[in-house]
């Protein structure tokens, strides 16, 4: 089925999770992006609800992001996120950030990504992580 509005994709989706023996948690998503037609840039966002059998136990996250492609070899990106845990007082934030170069069967890459409130705890995370991969 065609697009509707050209560069538009909107989905969402149901799922449960069996976490336990007798608990079974639901799951909704819902998510939008939209790629600007000869800009090199697309945006996009999603929502996840967790609804946890067990009382004042929710978890929401919300998520945005956007890339920018340089040209066909050079692409940059960055992302944010929130998700608020309903029995815990801190809300975990994430962002990252990404660049990527591909040239022929290779592909250069640099992420790095920064997590406050791990898990709604109080501990903070940080990784830098550089890619080289090839393609035979």
């Amino acid at each position: 089925m065609p697009n509707l509005v050209e560069g538009l994709n909107i989905g969402a989706g149901l799922a449960s999770d069996q976490a336990a023996e007798d608990t079974e948690n639901d799951i909704e998503t819902m998510y939008i992006t939209y790629a600007f037609d000869g800009l090199g840039v697309s945006v996009g966002a999603q929502s996840t609800d967790i609804n946890v059998q067990a009382a004042t136990s929710d978890i929401e996250r919300m998520a945005y992001g956007i890339s920018y492609a340089v040209n066909e070899n050079l692409s940059l990106g960055y992302g944010v996120s929130t998700t608020e845990y309903e029995a815990l007082a801190n809300d975990e934030e994430s962002k990252g950030i990404g660049a990527s170069y591909t040239s022929g069967g290779m592909k250069l890459g640099v992420i790095h990504n920064k997590k406050d409130n791990l898990n709604g705890g109080t501990n903070d995370m940080e990784m830098t992580e550089l890619q080289l991969t090839f393609a035979f």
